[in-house]
């Protein structure tokens, strides 16, 4: 052994002695001044398995402080709902393709060229299957791959087909109402690009994949209804199914997606089907959720979740999740949904030809969670939550309901009437508190090493003394002689 080592070892055996019979921690200067060496091993022995077991349950301690330092409390059930910020609604009408859209498609001043070996039929077939772009199965390939053909060659987008055969908002959303006062739907309802197509969007308040800049759209913070004062009210026609060619659902209908106003229609929304000739009245149950100032102080991975960032559009965690959807499709299918909230030059937005890998890749999509490695998603720390209760009433006799919107109705043979109102006048208000502070953990990490060791603040004091300048001191004298 090199003298250096040697003399080092010499030092740290005196300063330990030294070190076992000053401190304070129990039963430790019994490891070297015992009168036997069978006697000096137990003591040993019994000083290593104190240690452990003292380090075991400070490490249950510290577990248990990290999962229940923080809690979710109701603080009132008694919320008002005035207070509550309104949701995003957004409107789908229930057919992709109809037949008088591609009409005024074909009949357009742009003329379309079919390629050599296709046909027009074989569009109009294709056109069948465009559901494929929403629930890709990958059943009818090789029709979509020739309507594919026929969209390169005359330079048209997935998206732009989908906006000249589908309805757009003026088609199919006939009156709009806003607490009950009757208001141009060209004020609340705005087109957005959604993972379902084209839809009709009110309250939503985030620029990112609007198809247009709409002017003089009016954004709603608070309402007042509740009841049977409703809150929004639209009058909806639908198409004879002769007229529909491809469809969203099985069915005759508008599908309502009801999300959170910052919050993407995304596949974490809530959504439901009014039904053609029914009137159906959606109950919200408004659930608010703040974070007191302690909680949102902690770092966002202590607190586990993240806060939204002054000037800029709240933080929401299905936001992230709907990002990490795109990404893993970028990854897999090495192009970006034609509903993409972001827009990267260098990589290709998803067309017919890739149906076939979306479809492979839909169930790993699916499984994906906000916990998922993969997406880094945390909750929201304050955020806005609606539970849902429906009533449907079939469209019967409406000569005999008062008001203009049952006058209108009877003008359409196919008609959706939706109302969306609060349950009542109060909601759930809740707030994470902090209810185990670092204070705590000190309490209880100080409980278990005294009990396994008479261990106190004065003993890591004694360590740090005794083996990091004791032994530092000690040491260079050795070094010099």
């Amino acid at each position: 052994m090199p003298a250096y080592l040697r003399k080092f070892w010499q030092t740290l055996t005196e300063v330990y002695k030294e070190f076992a019979m000053e401190s304070t921690i129990h039963g430790i200067k019994y490891t070297t001044n015992a009168k036997s060496a069978i006697a000096r091993f137990l003591w040993l022995v019994v000083m290593i398995l104190s240690l452990s077991a003292a380090g075991i349950l400070a490490h249950k301690f510290y577990d248990k402080h990290r999962s229940a330092s923080m809690s979710t409390l109701v603080i009132s059930d008694q919320f008002p709902t005035e207070k509550l910020l309104l949701p995003a609604v957004t409107l789908c009408h229930g057919s992709i393709a109809v037949v008088q859209k591609v009409l005024a498609f074909f009949n357009s001043q742009k003329r379309i060229y079919i390629p050599r070996g296709l046909t027009r039929e074989d569009f109009e077939i294709a056109l069948r299957y465009l559901r494929e772009v929403i629930y890709p199965t990958n059943h009818f390939q090789e029709e979509l791959d020739k309507l594919q053909q026929i969209l390169t060659a005359n330079r048209i987008s997935l998206l732009e087909l989908l906006d000249s055969v589908s309805l757009n908002c003026s088609d199919f959303v006939v009156m709009c109402r806003f607490e009950g006062k009757a208001m141009p739907c060209s004020m609340l309802l705005e087109p957005i690009v959604t993972q379902y197509g084209i839809c009709c969007a009110f309250n939503y308040v985030n620029p990112d994949g609007l198809l247009q800049k709409s002017e003089g759209v009016v954004k709603f913070n608070y309402s007042r209804g509740f009841g049977a004062l409703y809150v929004l009210s639209f009058l909806m026609k639908s198409v004879p199914s002769s007229e529909i060619i491809s469809s969203l659902i099985y069915g005759n209908g508008i599908k309502v997606i009801l999300h959170e106003r910052y919050t993407y229609p995304g596949p974490t929304a809530m959504e439901f089907v009014a039904a053609d000739g029914f009137e159906t009245v959606a109950r919200l149950y408004g659930t608010y959720l703040i974070s007191s100032p302690e909680v949102l102080n902690l770092p966002s991975r202590v607190r586990g979740c993240y806060k939204s960032i002054s000037g800029s559009l709240p933080f929401r965690a299905e936001n992230c999740y709907f990002d990490c959807r795109e990404s893993i499709t970028k990854k897999l299918c090495s192009c970006l949904p034609f509903f993409s909230t972001t827009t990267e030059g260098d990589v290709q937005v998803c067309n017919l030809t890739h149906i076939s890998c979306l479809a492979r890749i839909a169930s790993e999509l699916d499984s994906l969670t906000l916990q998922d490695p993969r997406c880094n998603c945390l909750p929201s720390c304050e955020e806005t939550t609606y539970a849902v209760t429906l009533t449907k009433v079939p469209l019967q006799d409406l000569k005999h309901r008062p008001g203009d919107l049952y006058t209108k109705a009877q003008e359409y043979k196919h008609v959706t009437i939706l109302h969306l109102t609060f349950a009542g006048q109060s909601a759930l208000l809740e707030r994470t508190e902090l209810v185990l502070s670092n204070i705590n953990l000190v309490s209880s990490l100080g409980g278990v090493f005294s009990l396994f060791l008479g261990f106190s603040f004065i003993s890591i004091i004694e360590v740090i003394y005794f083996f990091c300048i004791d032994l530092v001191i000690k040491f260079k004298q050795k070094l010099s002689i």
